[in-house]
């Protein structure tokens, strides 16, 4: 199994350098993304300097930090929007985890989407290990403005990369308010397509 290119997102695709995308239109809802197979290219493996991480800003009400401590994670949150294809994109660096700007912002009714590569070309990126959480386990957003919402984790999936349903992902579980939803590859890789078979998602709600 390559690490080539490793995304982790499976369909979401990374297509600018920029980690700033205007969102122009959501992908459909209740539908399995038609862009699976698309591979994207994280281009940064370096983890960023602690300088880089405790100076970093986003607007008060976004998410900024993320913190998963039974998987050692404490990572920046980019903002990311839609691409050319229709598609999330993905973070440049597999070190960070992207938001996507089109989902509820913390602290708001509705899923908060955060997705994460699994991989890159020579290393396990931040989600590599999401899949293995635990009902209950717990995850954290800061946001700008240094609030801390804390979300409890209810429901871990692991589906198909081409039955992935995007209305579900971009909703809450269970009817919940307030929610966290996470996504990266995982399973076999696929040379041929450069992603993997499978799509890890993490399905947590707000409790405080």
């Amino acid at each position: 199994m390559s690490l080539l290119a490793g995304f982790g997102i499976g369909f979401l695709v990374y297509s600018v350098v920029s980690g700033n995308t205007v969102v122009t239109q959501p992908i459909a809802a209740g539908t399995a993304s038609k862009n699976a197979d698309i591979v994207a290219e994280a281009s940064e493996e370096t983890p960023p300097v602690a300088a880089a991480v405790d100076t970093y800003t986003v607007p008060a009400d976004e998410p900024r930090m993320i913190k998963i401590d039974s998987l050692n994670i404490n990572a920046r949150v980019r903002s990311m929007g839609i691409n050319s294809i229709n598609a999330i994109a993905a973070p440049v660096n597999i070190h960070d985890s992207g938001w996507y700007n089109g989902s509820a912002k913390p602290g708001t009714n509705g899923a908060v989407f955060i997705d994460g590569h699994a991989s890159g070309t020579t290393r396990k990126g931040l989600f590599a290990y999401i899949d293995t959480l635990k009902d209950g386990n717990m995850v954290s957003i800061e946001r700008g403005d240094g609030q801390v919402l804390n979300y409890k984790v209810v429901h871990v999936d692991t589906v198909s990369k081409d039955s992935v349903d995007m209305g579900k992902v971009l909703s809450t579980f269970d009817g919940a308010a307030e929610g966290l939803n996470m996504m990266t590859c995982t399973g076999t890789w696929l040379p041929e397509q450069k992603t993997y078979d499978k799509r890890a998602i993490v399905y947590t709600v707000r409790v405080s």
